[in-house]
């Protein structure tokens, strides 16, 4: 049996999760935005790992500036 990560679509489109979200009171964009952020945050991490060793010190390092957009958050309503 193989093993694979759902899709963002998929987690989206999930009628399990889709009840968690209603309960939850989560919107479907909402979701949708915590997803793609998620995932971005997880691309510059890797980035990060896949870099370091090079010298990152021009400039902001992708972390920083994940963590100057920390204060916004998605509208879960």
């Amino acid at each position: 049996m193989t093993h694979r990560d759902l899709t963002i679509a998929e987690v989206l489109e999930d009628p399990l999760i889709r009840q968690v979200m209603r309960a939850d009171r989560i919107s479907v964009a909402g979701m949708a935005n915590l997803l793609q952020d998620v995932a971005l945050r997880l691309q510059r991490a890797e980035a990060v790992g896949r870099n370091a060793g090079r010298d990152l010190s021009v400039g902001p390092k992708p972390m920083a500036r994940a963590r100057l957009r920390s204060g916004t958050r998605a509208d879960l309503r």
